[in-house]
């Protein structure tokens, strides 16, 4: 069933959605990217819509209360729709006229306001030479109201929680491509991010390990689904004391008041320059999940090297003679393998049974710091808060993939 509509809707219903907020609002954010994106978004279903819908397409949505609907700036390649279910139809509208044409099969429409087209699933389409103007559109959908189309192929979190729980609070939407930061295909904003973590990929239980940079292809770690992405770092919580070497002596300094050039001593190669040094902020949530993407608290009383209080990420490693089993299995869980600094063992602390979640909601500053080597892939063990060694980062990383600020 391929057919094209016209004259859809009455002129009062296209005034009604385009004063909405909702529309006004999506158009808002899609102006932020001056040649290409999608805006992805749901209005409330009136009567006179609905009844619209039913004349003129026959699907009854009268156990439906809201619609998606979406705006489209730049062309959209040749794809199949895909939803969440099985269906049999797309359903879509144009609200307003562009330039260009929709390309159903080998069919080309050109794009004017007001005009429908329904479609079998299943069938190739696309959009071409549709410039810059954007399009409002109602849908595409199915039968059943739900939204249909290419599919996300990445969605960007600003933490660990939300990419797993698959919400709506991402901060961006690609489209067309799992180049990771493919700006032309992103609809939102990833801000100065250049390095995900996977929270999930269908198929795969647990998600690929690892850092992926922005440039990345993603489809060629587990396939063209839709990956769920976040940042992570591993830091120390701003007030962190690191053995230094000042004015001929050893000295714990804020790690919020080291410099470049200063003197850090580190497990077995002496003192040794600080090369970079990364600033950045963490939302920690107000929970008890063990999750990487949060501060631990390591306590003088679970780890008798310090002498006070220790807050790291979740991903950032205390470094250990032994793991248990226990251990192991969580650290490759996360991170893929097992690594080693300084001959010791890198145990992340959300892995690390001693350290214990910090309770406490709020956005704080978060610091790390890179010494010299001339292995830029390299770290070092280094001391906090009176003696627990822990890690240093590496330069390589702290530059393309700690998403910190260089200061």
């Amino acid at each position: 069933m391929n057919f094209m509509f016209q004259n859809i809707f009455s002129k009062e219903d296209i005034e009604y959605i385009n004063q909405l907020p909702e529309v006004i609002n999506a158009k808002n954010k899609l102006d932020v990217n001056s040649s290409k994106g999608v805006i992805y978004f749901k209005i409330s279903l009136t009567e006179s819509i609905r009844n619209t819908l039913f004349t003129r397409f026959g699907v009854d949505f009268s156990n439906v209360t809201e619609i998606p609907m979406r705006w489209i700036k730049g062309d959209i390649g040749p794809h199949v729709d895909t939803g969440p279910t099985e269906f049999e139809n797309t359903y879509l509208v144009y609200l307003n006229d562009s330039p260009g044409e929709f390309v159903l099969e080998s069919t080309s429409y050109p794009i004017t306001a007001n005009t429908g087209f329904v479609f079998n699933e299943g069938l190739s389409h696309k959009t071409q030479n549709t410039g810059i103007i954007p399009r409002l559109l109602v849908g595409p959908m199915n039968e059943f109201a739900t939204s249909v189309g290419l599919g996300d192929t990445i969605i960007y979190y600003n933490n660990y929680i939300d990419a797993l729980a698959q919400n709506l609070n991402y901060i961006a939407i690609q489209d067309n491509s799992w180049i990771l930061g493919e700006l032309v295909d992103i609809s939102g904003d990833i801000g100065s991010y250049t390095s995900w973590r996977i929270a999930y990929v269908y198929g795969t239980d647990p998600p690929p390990s690892g850092f992926y940079s922005n440039g990345f292809a993603l489809q060629s770690v587990a396939g063209n689904y839709t990956y769920y992405v976040y940042p992570a770092t591993p830091c120390f919580l701003e007030g962190t004391k690191i053995l230094c070497y000042i004015n001929n002596d050893d000295s714990y300094i804020p790690i919020e008041n080291i410099k470049s050039g200063t003197l850090v001593k580190t497990n077995q190669h002496g003192y040794q320059k600080v090369k970079l040094i990364g600033k950045s902020t963490i939302q920690n949530p107000g929970n008890d999940d063990r999750i990487e993407d949060r501060l631990y608290k390591c306590s003088v009383t679970n780890y008798p090297e310090l002498n006070e209080d220790l807050f790291i990420t979740g991903y950032h490693s205390i470094l250990v003679d032994t793991l248990t089993d226990i251990q192991r299995k969580e650290i490759i869980k996360h991170v893929g393998k097992i690594f080693v600094t300084e001959n010791k063992y890198r145990l992340i602390a959300c892995a690390d049974e001693r350290a214990e979640p910090w309770n406490s909601k709020n956005s704080y500053n978060i610091w790390h710091i890179a010494l010299e080597n001339p292995d830029e892939k390299m770290n070092y063990g280094i001391y906090a808060n009176g003696g627990l060694l822990v890690e240093s980062c590496a330069i390589l990383f702290l530059k393309n993939k700690s998403n910190m600020i260089i200061v």
